[in-house]
């Protein structure tokens, strides 16, 4: 599957050496990491990574080149490609199989290319790629998981070869998922919009990390905030962090923004999407792509109000705007949410993972389904603590 804006020389030369300079200062524990890789000799070995190929991705990736590896590469989500970033990385040695706007068919093909032979390590964001590997009988050396969705996909497999869970590890799940998601999400929601959140009221569908940052985000921001959340002890934390508990029906009716932040595929379909109010903006930010019912709304006559604003017409009387085709809002392709430097231990955890792997780190373990590495953990949260002093 080839793309000519992978190979657009133009779009190559947009990233430039200043910008990536800049990313090392602002996040100087990953440009270290890099640096090792860099020196390192990895010739004959191949990695793939299914993840959001941003300008956030060239640094996990490339010191892998730099270092003689085969690294492959596509978009774990069809709607989150910088295709600048993706021109980038073609044009410095990785085979790219991403760009913006892919259809289910080009992504469904993409999992395939990259599947498609033997490997020694992946890199995985919502487990379709491991998912893949295993049932076509492929063994690796190990793999990295790094969202709740691929959790879940991935605790169904018969593995059969390590895969180590990053997503649960406190750095990803205290801090990312918590507060450096809602941290570039809201300011994304604005650009896109126009709509600042005071006196707004929002709804957010699941109380897990993601979801109780962006509520929390969201109420430091003006909004009023309700939560829609099944597990009572979830529930009970969204009541004690202010928010209003209330069941779905009730939300999707009296809510102008409605966040989905579960991870889950078919959150919001047809019998959710009808019960919504007139003007409803709808937002994801968890990983699948599928929390809303994008395909039935397609069903519908929709109008493109701006870049990443669909208004759907569910009736004569009633609209509701989607933004960015459901897909996570924070990495809207363009729109640029801020706190760039808060990936550091993200991107971090996941080239030093990288390593690790390709160093035999997962030599003694038995297939299955791990925890990542605590030592390493801890590394990475002395060295991002060092950095800020």
């Amino acid at each position: 599957m080839t793309t000519s804006r992978i190979k657009d020389a133009a779009l190559a030369a947009s990233i430039t050496p200043e910008s990536l300079a800049w990313r090392e200062v602002i996040c100087p524990v990953t440009a270290a990491y890099g640096r090792y890789v860099a020196k390192r000799d990895l010739r004959g070995k191949t990695i793939v990574s299914f993840q959001h190929v941003l300008e956030d991705t060239i640094p996990t990736l490339l010191p892998f080149v730099q270092a003689g590896a085969r690294v492959k590469v596509g978009a774990c989500n069809p709607d989150s490609t910088d295709d600048a970033a993706a021109a980038y990385l073609a044009a410095n040695g990785v085979e790219v199989h991403a760009f913006s706007g892919m259809s289910p068919e080009e992504y469904a093909q993409s999992i395939d290319i990259l599947s498609n032979e033997p490997a020694d390590i992946i890199a995985d964001m919502g487990g379709e790629l491991i998912e893949a590997f295993v049932k076509k009988g492929h063994r690796v050396d190990g793999a990295l998981e790094a969202t709740t969705t691929g959790v879940h996909r991935v605790e169904k497999l018969d593995l059969n070869f390590p895969v180590f869970n990053w997503n649960d590890i406190a750095i990803k799940d205290r801090l990312h998922n918590r507060h450096h998601v809602a941290q570039e999400m809201w300011p994304v929601f604005s650009n896109v919009t126009g709509l600042a959140l005071y006196g707004r009221t929002v709804l957010v569908i699941g109380f897990g990390p993601v979801g109780r940052g962006v509520a929390e985000r969201a109420r430091n921001l003006g909004a009023v905030v309700s939560v829609a959340e099944r597990d009572p002890v979830r529930a009970l934390e969204a009541q004690h962090h202010g928010c209003a508990v209330v069941d779905l029906e009730t939300g999707l009716k009296n809510n102008a923004i409605i966040v989905t932040a579960t991870g889950l595929s078919g959150i919001l379909g047809k019998a959710q999407l009808s019960q919504v109010r007139r003007g409803a903006v709808l937002v994801n930010v968890g990983h699948s792509n599928t929390e809303i019912d994008v395909a039935w709304l397609d069903t519908l006559p929709r109008t493109r109000m701006r870049r990443h604003i669909e208004r759907f017409d569910l009736d004569e009387n009633k609209q509701v705007y989607l933004l960015n085709r459901g897909s996570l809002l924070n990495l809207a392709p363009g729109m640029g949410g801020s706190g760039k430097d808060l990936f550091d231990p993200f991107s971090a955890i996941l080239l030093r993972g990288i390593d690790w792997l390709a160093s035999g780190g997962a030599a003694s373990f038995k297939p299955g389904f791990w925890d990542y590495p605590a030592d390493l953990e801890v590394e990475i949260a002395q060295r991002i603590l060092a950095s800020h002093s």
